[in-house]
């Protein structure tokens, strides 16, 4: 067993130097409100940030928004032109690219950064709602390409060239012709670069462009090539950190996978990789491929939980015998997670003996369902048991039925359903639990509950009071019997969201809530009270990416406040959902959550 550095390095700075950086913009943008007697450049400049923060943060800006926005973008004020940038793009209007432009010739890399991201977001709804006069879409969206393309042939700062290979690769394209000239671009810099952010750049583009772009233009032979260099850790440039260059191998890796192009000498290096998530990528590899299957053996004693766990799944290319004897040894695994994990794979194990055996043992311990942190491995044990041996779930279903844990009860709703048992359906729906009659009723195909929950208050407009009391926040969150997450909250990336998390959490809204979604090799999700009013504002879509421990909104139209947290990277979210934050300490409290773990509090520490 090995272990792993946790480090995600985020185009080429260290992550010190990220941290110092991104709070020490906010200190620049939100302290000049603060502040009783300043010049009147710097007052200005904080009154239209203010301004601009207000208007985002209604759900429809207003024309007059819209104009504060386009004439911001050209503030002489580096801070004030970056968050302009920043919500142009976010609005998604094709129209607005017309004011972004600009910000790819500013003197700060920081800006030309956001114009770069700002002008692919801004093209997002290019063919839904195109622009009105002057260019069409598609000569709108060839045009903005080809800005994009001259400024990377001019740049000089790499972090620019990364946020522009980026922005190429998600644009919408319609032809092959434009995805192929955005494919020669990025591919261009990737091989007449070494350096780390343009390597991150590179990866990150092309992970995009593969996955994007795949109906217009399947990855040529120059990309796989490409991709192939920077999964192998072998053709890392001499006096490269390994660890710092783990998410472009994680990148690489990912994007070979998805084109369908990573062979079985790849996978069993990429298996043996020393950072986790790529080790994790390659058993994902082998479930998908069916190739390098003797690896996922060594993935089954790996140190980390999440690639023990990829690694039971693997197993599936070897035969359902190899699947059953390994979950059943897995089900003793000390990580809880992989466990439960191996305790799933079992209910496909009805024809193993042993195999059951180990299912009806854990199942029968029922004197566990009313412990908080001890009832998890019975509960899967008996929706396993109703699929691998019906008649002997059937017999233990009454207890979970009764159990005094909600969860518990849920699971046992979802049993009965595998047995078709209308007797406890039927039951179940009268739970108490919303969420328990919501499974039973969903099963009876009748019409499920509106949960009413608790009403967050309503979201009030942004003051100067909250933004100088949040410069370079930090929150807390408390989970009972398991420790503190600390985690940065990104106010400038996410200040809408960030501002109603802060508020939520003085309300005391999040006390005593639990996590009750959770993927042990993908994201930990929490705060769920109920339909009410709506938690958040709209999408936030930043520069940050979700990488592991980041912690992000999945929706903001259902009316809830809830927030989930990376477990390990997941690009595809990207631009997609708001990232609000990010974890400093705890990721250890984190791999340690459990379904149903209660959150004690929310902190807020500016």
């Amino acid at each position: 067993m090995r272990s792993d550095d946790a480090t995600h390095p985020e185009a080429g700075r260290s992550r010190g130097a990220r941290w110092r950086g991104l709070l020490a913009a906010n200190v620049f943008i939100l302290v000049a409100l603060a502040a009783t007697a300043v010049p009147v450049v710097a007052q200005s400049a904080a009154t239209t940030q203010l301004l601009l923060l207000q208007a985002e943060g209604k759900r429809t800006p207003t024309v007059a928004d819209v104009n504060l926005m386009r004439i911001s973008a050209r503030s002489r004020n580096a801070d004030t032109a970056r968050m302009a940038l920043r919500m142009l793009g976010r609005l998604e209007r094709p129209s607005l690219t017309s004011d972004i432009l600009p910000g790819l010739r500013h003197s700060l890399p920081e800006v030309r950064i956001e114009a770069a991201n700002a002008l692919a977001q801004a093209t997002q709804g290019i063919w839904v709602a195109p622009p009105a006069g002057g260019l069409g879409p598609a000569n709108l969206l060839s045009s903005l390409q080809s800005a994009l393309i001259a400024r990377l042939e001019v740049e000089t700062d790499p972090t620019v060239r990364a946020a522009i290979c980026e922005a190429l690769a998600r644009l919408p394209y319609k032809t092959a012709a434009d995805a192929t000239r955005a494919e020669t671009a990025i591919v261009g810099l990737g091989t007449r670069t070494t350096a780390l952010p343009d390597r991150l750049g590179v990866a990150k583009g092309l992970e995009t462009f593969v996955r994007v772009q795949a109906a217009v233009r399947p990855a040529s032979p120059a990309i796989l090539s490409l991709l192939r260099q920077l999964a192998r850790i072998d053709r890392v440039t001499q006096g490269f950190d390994l660890s710092r260059e783990a998410r472009v191998r994680r990148l690489a890796v990912a994007a070979l996978t998805t084109a369908g192009a990573l062979d079985a000498d790849a996978i069993a290096k990429a298996a043996d990789d020393p950072d986790a998530q790529v080790r994790q990528l390659a058993m994902r590899a082998i479930g998908i491929t069916r190739q390098a299957a003797h690896k996922a053996q060594d993935g089954l004693a790996d140190v980390s939980p999440f690639v023990r766990i990829e690694a039971l799944r693997a197993m599936r290319a070897r035969g359902n015998d190899t699947v059953c004897a390994e979950a059943t040894n897995a089900t003793a695994d000390g990580d809880t997670n992989v466990a439960l994990a191996a305790i799933d794979e079992l209910s496909g194990c009805g024809d193993s003996t042993a195999s059951i055996a180990v299912l009806a043992r854990i199942a029968a311990r029922t004197e566990d369902l009313a412990i908080v942190r001890g009832w998890h491995r019975q509960a899967r044990a008996i929706v396993a048991l109703a699929t691998a041996a019906p008649e002997q779930a059937r017999a233990l279903l009454a207890l979970y039925q009764s159990a005094r844990i909600w969860q518990v009860r849920a699971y046992a709703a979802r049993a009965a359903t595998i047995l078709g048992d209308r007797d406890r359906l039927d039951a179940l729906a009268l739970d108490p639990e919303d969420r328990v009659a919501n499974v039973a009723l969903a099963a009876l195909a009748r019409p499920t509950r509106r949960r009413a929950g608790v009403r967050p208050s309503a979201l009030p407009s942004t003051t100067a009071a909250d933004v100088r009391r949040l410069s370079a926040p930090h929150a807390r969150i408390a989970v009972r019997d398991v420790g503190t997450i600390d985690i940065a909250l990104f106010t400038t990336e996410a200040p809408g969201t960030v501002l109603r998390f802060v508020r939520l959490a003085e309300e005391g809204y999040y006390n005593g809530l639990s996590f009750d979604r959770l993927s042990p090799d993908a994201i930990v999700q929490g705060g769920d009270k109920g339909s009410g009013a709506a938690a958040f504002p709209a999408k936030e879509a930043g520069t940050w990416p979700h990488v592991r421990g980041s912690i992000g909104v999945m929706a903001t139209d259902t009316n809830d406040a809830q927030f989930f947290v990376n477990l390990v990277d997941h690009p595809r979210f990207d631009h997609q959902l708001t990232v609000f934050a990010q974890v400093l300490n705890g990721t250890d409290v984190l791999d340690r959550l459990l379904e149903g773990d209660v959150i004690e509090s929310v902190t807020i520490v500016p």
